[in-house]
């Protein structure tokens, strides 16, 4: 990124939807995060009327930002919401994303739930709420508000359900290898470009001593970030997000055959990962990468801000899976979650204005410099204080390192993808490292899982 340069999701360089996450956010968040807090700003209830422009006019809000940097900036920011608009007070409530998955549904359902609540997308997810007629469409907000023009089509594509605007997604993330280059520099090693050179880096840091790559998929998950960081290299961004939001071809492929063989046999063989794989959760292997104990970590830009207080001094970068053959390097790209309005909000208008202000550009600056949160929206962030992490994990999320339209990719578990396909992922994957099954075997798994949804 350079800074004399204009940074940021141009509208320009998103002529292409593209599409991820959630769950490992909570390993950041710990205490904090599975805990239950809320907070307020402004001026007390005095009338439980609240007509719109009166003091008594308090707006619920539930978020998922449990993490000590991402909570601090997410009140500063709902604060400066409320500065703004003196007849307005925010109640402020913290989930992580099992809990607001658990009890969301029910609090929209009482009436008495959040007016704006931040969940996962998906039809899965959210489209469940919107069956259930619990949150609102948005296109007409967008409209009037000039959020369809303003963020990032790939975004807008995550919080849509059948073709309409439900969401406002708020975080841009990527699934990513990030590597401590002050240990692979005593390792004697360089880090590899090409994934013949992984291959290699793998089995000369074994034979060392080194833990190559930090990765467990004992946890349901990780494997699906593991996939989709080789489909979308094998297959290509276009290609892959047809099929994973379009359902344009088919899971059981030569070219899936080969993203499943080459991540989960022969890197595996290669000695890339921990021993005994299948019994490791993702939070445990990460732990080794932030304890020095590993010269890379599978993970995602979400993870920026414990990397970076678990290991200062060390040299830390963020490649996406090198090159297969001349194939371009593809970062997995996506929202995990989106604002949503109640669809029995007594405060609609306020909540809009309030969703409104979250991608202003003072909000974003917060957002970025404080909250390590990255809004699918353009900014321009020269002169903000960014750690040399934070600004290649702001590369990578916003144009993957060259060209959006090829270097960024989706995330295999979004969009279209079910609860069966989501469970042939996982058992698949573990099945071929333990020795049970085949590529093949799983690749045509996974398109039966697909049709069945």
């Amino acid at each position: 990124m350079h800074d004399s340069m204009r940074q940021g999701f141009t509208r320009q360089g998103f002529t292409r939807q593209v599409s991820r996450r959630d769950l490992v956010r909570l390993a950041g968040a710990l205490a904090a995060g599975s805990g239950l807090s809320a907070c307020g700003w402004g001026r007390e209830d005095s009338n439980a009327g609240g007509r719109p422009g009166s003091p008594a006019t308090t707006l619920k809000v539930w978020d998922q930002f449990t993490t000590t940097a991402q909570s601090r900036a997410v009140e500063k920011i709902y604060h400066l919401f409320t500065s703004k608009h003196g007849d307005l007070r925010i109640a402020r409530t913290t989930h992580n994303g099992d809990q607001m998955t658990t009890i969301g549904k029910t609090a929209l359902s009482s009436g008495t739930g959040p007016d704006v609540i931040y969940y996962q997308v998906g039809a899965g997810n959210a489209g469940l709420l919107a069956d259930a007629g619990l949150i609102r469409p948005l296109d007409d907000l967008a409209e009037k508000f000039g959020w369809t023009k303003e963020i990032a089509p790939f975004a807008q594509r995550e919080a849509r359900l059948n073709g309409t605007l439900y969401g406002l997604p708020h975080e841009s993330e990527v699934a990513a290898l990030f590597y401590n280059k002050t240990l692979i520099d005593k390792a004697g090693l360089t880090v590899p470009e090409t994934f013949d050179e992984l291959l290699a880096f793998a089995a000369t840091a074994r034979r060392k001593g080194h833990v190559p790559i930090a990765y467990g998929q004992l946890d349901i998950y990780p494997c699906w970030w593991a996939f989709s960081l080789a489909a979308n290299n094998l297959l290509g961004a276009e290609s892959l997000g047809a099929l994973v939001f379009d359902n344009d071809g088919s899971w059981d492929t030569p070219e899936i055959t080969e993203a499943i063989r080459m991540f989960f046999v022969d890197l595996v063989k290669a000695g890339a990962f921990i021993d005994e794989l299948n019994a490791v959760n993702a939070s445990d292997a990460h732990a080794m990468f932030l304890a020095g104990k590993a010269l890379m970590s599978l993970n995602g830009t979400w993870a920026v801000g414990g990397i970076e207080e678990a290991l200062p001094g060390q040299e830390i970068g963020i490649i996406a899976l090198p090159s297969i053959g001349d194939r371009p390097r593809v970062y997995p790209a996506g929202s995990g979650s989106a604002y949503y309005l109640s669809s029995k909000s007594r405060h609609a208008d306020q909540a809009a204005a309030f969703l409104d202000f979250l991608y202003t550009p003072e909000a974003v600056r917060i957002w970025v410099e404080e909250g390590r949160v990255v809004p699918p929206v353009e900014f321009d962030p020269s002169g903000w204080k960014l750690s040399g992490l934070q600004r290649a994990a702001l590369t990578a999320a916003q144009n993957g390192g060259g060209d959006p339209s090829i270097n960024l990719g989706y995330f295999v578990n979004h969009g279209q993808a079910g609860p069966s396909f989501l469970k042939a992922m996982t058992a698949g994957f573990q099945a071929i490292v333990a020795g049970t099954k085949k590529p093949a075997q799983v690749a045509g798994d996974l398109q039966r899982a697909w049709e069945a949804k």
